[in-house]
């Protein structure tokens, strides 16, 4: 019975030691690569930030049927969005050698509400997405986010735009075709304007109505992002410039090319189905403030 007694206290004393050896083997075992946290969630704007992490993929797309629909005309003399063309470019491989965050949602008008004071949007409604911003509005906003919780963001870590590169590769969230629930526009499945397999995950011109929706009333991707396809464009941080031929890790083009106006993503409700492709791209000037036209956000690590 004496023995019986002292095992029961040897034993928990056993289980308690084997659990703080294995927590302390754990926690050496991270490298500095790696995060202790999944997504973040700032909750008093309800903004979640989803982690997508490093990979290679190809960017772009010349595909011919898309390209069919596409009249390529002098970039320098149209705007792409306002006349409707958007350029499929030079498909190469590229990067990311870092995890990031990207926005669950596109940024709602009560969260620019709530950090700018203001809501700029025609079109209202507190979980619709903000749009009639500038790139300049959304970089400050970026900004503002960075001051306002720089207490509680991740070590080492800023909100930001995202790449074009990083877009991309969100919104792909691992596949190879036109959406990003692994299916192909072609012209044989968009009849009069509209198309079944992108009415699955975004708002476009055959099926919005005209109109802006509230955000995630579509389908994801598999990495649980939504509204990459349609609803409204979306900012990004690069400026506009036609893509390499080489491979790339992790571009960014921060200099003024041949177009002086920022990279747009995504398309629109106004957008035809081949716009609102993952490799779709359009622009604007800085001072644009479209209807048309929001941003997400990123969380990274600063260099």
């Amino acid at each position: 019975m004496i023995k019986t007694k002292m095992f029961f206290p040897i034993f928990i004393v056993y289980c308690l030691l084997f659990a703080v050896v294995v927590n302390a083997q754990t926690a050496k075992s991270k490298t500095s690569e790696e995060e202790d946290f999944d997504d973040f969630v700032i909750k008093d704007i309800g903004l979640t930030m989803i982690k997508c992490p490093t990979g290679t993929f190809i960017m772009g797309s010349s595909d011919e049927d898309s390209l069919e629909n596409i009249n390529r005309i002098n970039a320098t003399e149209f705007h792409i969005r306002t006349w409707g063309f958007y350029y499929h470019e030079q498909p190469h491989w590229v990067t990311i050698t870092k995890p990031f965050y990207i926005g669950q949602y596109e940024v709602t008008q009560g969260q620019y509400e709530a950090i700018m004071g203001n809501n700029p949007s025609r079109d209202k409604g507190a979980r619709k997405p903000v749009e009639s911003v500038s790139w300049g509005d959304a970089k400050l906003f970026c900004q503002k986010l960075n001051e306002k919780y720089a207490t509680i963001l991740p070590e080492g870590y800023k909100f930001d735009l995202p790449t074009e590169a990083q877009w991309e590769f969100a919104c792909r969230a691992g596949t190879e075709t036109h959406l990003n629930n692994g299916q192909n526009i072609t012209n044989l499945l968009v009849s009069n304007g509209f198309c079944s397999r992108l009415d699955k995950v975004g708002w476009f011109v055959a099926n919005s109505s005209d109109t802006i929706h509230i955000v995630g009333q579509k389908k994801p991707n598999s990495w649980d992002i939504y509204d990459m396809h349609g609803n409204v464009t979306e900012w990004c941080r690069d400026w506009y410039s036609e893509y390499p031929v080489s491979s790339l890790e992790d571009p960014c083009v921060d200099a003024v090319g041949r177009i002086p106006w920022r990279v747009q993503r995504g398309g629109g409700f106004y957008s035809n189905a081949w716009g609102c492709s993952s490799s779709a791209r359009g622009f604007g000037s800085l001072t644009e403030a479209s209807p048309f036209v929001g941003f997400r956000v990123v969380l990274e690590k600063e260099n």
